[in-house]
């Protein structure tokens, strides 16, 4: 194969891999720093927290929790957490309250509980510490309609 036919199929699939929309049988690859993108039902949930992650009811803190039930499972890599074999169905979606704009993201997170929601967002990781409720979390930047 021509050097430039070698070029033009590396690039082909450098944009494959880097495609923001995750379709059946997609992987998002954290190590990419694109927005990813996910579709699914949203969901909330009081987990317990410290000290014994158990039950709140016992004392232990309520953890409010929102959980993206994807509408199509995917795989995850570039996380040792994670393994890149198994599809995963679930995300939990936070906003960092530090700015305005995102408290106005996680404020309007309460009102869409129940429905079919988009989200975007950057920097996913996989779960792990007992205050992670879902295989991967993603730090949410945007709430869009269902297409």
């Amino acid at each position: 194969m021509a050097l430039i036919g070698k070029q033009i199929v590396a690039i082909f699939l450098l944009s494959v891999s880097a495609a923001p929309a995750l379709g059946a049988g997609s992987c998002i690859d954290v190590r990419m720093p694109e927005a990813v993108q996910c579709e699914g039902r949203l969901t909330h949930k009081i987990f317990p927290g410290p000290p014994n992650f158990e039950n709140v009811r016992k004392g232990d803190k309520p953890e409010p929790t929102y959980i993206l039930e994807l509408q199509k499972p995917v795989c995850v890599k570039g996380d040792d957490s994670i393994d890149e074999n198994k599809l995963i169905d679930r995300v939990q979606i936070f906003s960092e309250p530090e700015s305005a704009e995102n408290r106005a993201l996680f404020k309007k997170l309460r009102s869409l509980i129940g429905k079919t929601i988009v989200v975007k967002g950057t920097a996913p990781f996989g779960a792990i510490t007992g205050h992670h409720h879902a295989p991967l979390l993603l730090p949410i930047t945007e709430i869009m309609s269902s297409r």
